[in-house]
């Protein structure tokens, strides 16, 4: 995705037309290479903004069980067939990007297949749809402390700034939109240009101009964000605004936690059991830690280490029965495994010698 991948082989820009024959061309000899394997060959183009005028790269999700059953070589290669000619291309991740042909020499049309889970497809598809649209609302999500891609819309669950656990909200994107406040009835009917999908996530009723400032982003997003011409041209777009909704956010990201539960109350059981789990691994830390251990066998730095993996080892079914131990029981318990890892230890090295 970006159209670069392909530049060493005269990938480049076409017009419009050009693009959009090239793809239903693509997809019809896909459809013959990858016939056999029915549904499991889903694929759908990700669309752009209607008025588009030209494309630097066409891009695809496809199933990822046809990756499968057929490595991204054997589909290159199939293709090639069908085109009479070796097709360049490059693997990137979950990212096979293609060089469709065009009639000038040396140039071709970057084509991008996606490989995507079956589970994943239908969001994936809306995610990456409206050319960055997906990228757009989701400063939305995040705001909420949600966070929406291409694999679903997740709630992250954190324990101050570390992050314990995500939970999966939704894969309806359609549901996902309504509830970050979008019109999901007018998305489904597409968009003639960039300035309509603008006016559509400004159109949100949580929509605030400041949630897209780079200034307001982290490093790793600003540096990503300023390398997308829509996101930026979204930024140009809001300060030639008058009149745009400011919709009154709170700091404090948990006042929207009742919000996501109510309007997915499935969602509850799994929010009890991550925290349930979170809090038994803070009571086993609470009594199993380096401090304790060291005040028992005496160890420290990296033997402590080997040890202490020996131990989640040794007791790997038993970790969670720790807490309820007393005092003596646990100190007994680790005192007995330090004998046992000591041993282990002492015969390790008797065979290295023995080998030196």
């Amino acid at each position: 995705m970006g159209g670069n991948a392909l530049a060493a082989f005269g990938s480049t820009r076409c017009s419009r037309d050009v693009a959009l024959h090239m793809l239903d061309d693509f997809q019809a000899r896909f459809a013959q290479i990858t016939g056999h394997l029915g549904n499991a060959a889903r694929v759908e183009p990700i669309a752009a903004y209607r008025l588009k005028p030209d494309f630097g790269d066409l891009d695809v999700l496809v199933d990822s069980r046809v990756f499968q059953s057929m490595p991204p070589k054997s589909v290159v290669d199939a293709l090639s067939n069908t085109y009479g000619l070796a097709l360049p291309w490059v693997k990137n991740g979950p990212v096979l990007s293609v060089g469709l042909p065009l009639p000038s020499d040396d140039q071709c049309l970057q084509l991008d297949l996606i490989s995507t889970p079956a589970a994943e497809f239908d969001f994936s598809l809306g995610y990456f749809s409206w050319n960055d649209m997906g990228n757009l609302v989701g400063r939305v999500a995040h705001k909420m402390g949600l966070k929406i891609g291409h694999n679903g819309l997740w709630l992250p669950m954190r324990d101050g700034t570390n992050l314990h656990d995500e939970l999966l909200v939704t894969r309806d994107f359609e549901q996902a939109l309504s509830f970050l406040g979008f019109d999901a009835a007018r998305w489904l009917l597409g968009f003639d240009s960039l300035d309509d999908i603008y006016q559509f996530v400004a159109s949100g009723e949580r929509f605030n101009p400041d949630l897209y400032p780079l200034e307001h982003r982290n490093h790793t997003a600003r540096v990503r964000d300023k390398k997308r011409p829509v996101y930026m041209g979204f930024l140009q777009w809001i300060e030639a605004q008058r009149g745009l909704r400011h919709f009154d956010w709170s700091e404090d990201k948990a006042l929207y936690l009742q919000e996501v539960m109510t309007a997915f109350p499935s969602l509850r059981e799994d929010y009890e059991y991550s925290l349930a789990k979170l809090n038994q691994v803070k009571a086993i830390r609470a009594c199993f830690n380096g401090t304790v251990v060291t005040a028992i066998t005496g160890l420290t730095g990296k033997k402590l280490g080997q040890f202490m993996a020996h131990f989640k080892h040794e007791h790997a079914e038993g970790m969670a029965d720790l807490p309820s131990l007393s005092v003596e029981q646990l100190h007994s318990l680790i005192r007995d495994s330090h004998q046992v890892f000591a041993r282990s230890v002492e015969q390790s090295t008797k065979n290295q010698r023995k080998q030196d």
